[in-house]
């Protein structure tokens, strides 16, 4: 099968490099020296798996050229894993090069509506606890193992394509975005602030911070309907996170080192906004909000 990963990061390197493992014909669409560095080298990955894979077994395309013609509908289906201010470009990519199914595999919430606006009904949702860093271009380190599930009007098809991962297919749409952004709004602003890795939220008073964070979070969620866990649960899965992926560096992290524009918009700006309309507070949310806005 042709599939095309759009916004190859961290994330998306190591969904293509299994792909590529399974005999996948993989396009890689990437950005900058990591792009050259794919299409020239190839591809390093370390850490849970180590893996290569070299520059013939699969196509580069680069952010700052056009797409090629010859690659217009010639996809089976297309995975976006870019960072959410890219979502809606890679979106457009994604109906250019495929009529088959697209996935969103990505950060926050927002992303879907953005997507479904330019493939309709042929897309999925899914959200991944995989912690992987880019250690150099062209260079991967699978930090964590964690899960992907996926869901949405084709969310069964990436169920199968990303067997591979164990993927879990769900059917509540909702619960598989909450539940993500719960964790991410309780660990990526926290990090990016302090300038930690992820295991160095689990003393105080950091834990305590993350924890009530992602309560507050909670409470929109359950206030729009969204079906999620009590919150000794929530807590539970927070600890667990943070064990796994100890040695981490988030992306939020590496943004901010970076001077790249953040995904905090897509996290706490959306719990935010959500609280907003619904006339309840979210100060915890707001205060990381534009603290990271603020780092900028």
């Amino acid at each position: 099968m042709r599939i095309a990963v759009l916004g190859a990061g961290s994330i998306g390197c190591l969904i293509a490099a299994k792909l590529v493992e399974a005999g996948h014909e993989v396009l890689v669409h990437a950005r900058g020296e990591h792009g050259a560095i794919l299409a020239i080298s190839g591809l390093k990955v370390s850490g849970v798996w180590n893996f290569e894979v070299a520059p013939n077994q699969w196509t580069v395309s680069l952010d700052e050229a056009v797409i090629h013609p010859s690659m217009q509908k010639s996809f089976d289906q297309s995975i976006i894993t870019c960072k959410a201010k890219d979502t809606e470009k890679l979106s457009q990519i994604a109906a250019l090069i495929t009529d088959g199914p697209v996935l969103s595999l990505q950060n926050g919430l927002g992303n879907l509506e953005i997507l479904s606006r330019f493939v309709f009904e042929n897309s999925a949702v899914g959200v991944t606890t995989n912690a992987v860093k880019r250690i150099a271009p062209g260079q991967i380190e699978w930090v964590g193992k964690g899960s992907i599930s996926v869901g949405g009007p084709k969310g069964e098809i990436f169920a199968e394509t990303l067997s591979m991962f164990d993927t879990g297919h769900s059917e509540d749409l909702s619960a598989i975005i909450w539940n993500k952004l719960l964790i991410n709004v309780a660990i990526n602003p926290l990090a990016a602030i302090c300038g930690v890795l992820n295991g160095e939220l689990r003393t105080e008073p950091l834990i305590s911070q993350a924890e009530s964070t992602m309560i507050e979070a909670a409470n929109v969620a359950r206030l729009l309907g969204v079906e999620v866990a009590d919150d000794q649960i929530l807590i539970q899965n927070l600890h667990s996170v943070l064990e796994s992926t100890a040695e981490n560096e988030c992306s939020m992290l590496a943004d901010v080192k970076a001077g790249r524009e953040t995904e905090i918009d897509f996290l706490c700006g959306q719990v935010v906004a959500r609280g907003e309309k619904l006339g309840i507070p979210t100060p915890l949310n707001s205060m990381l909000l534009s603290q990271i806005k603020a780092l900028r």
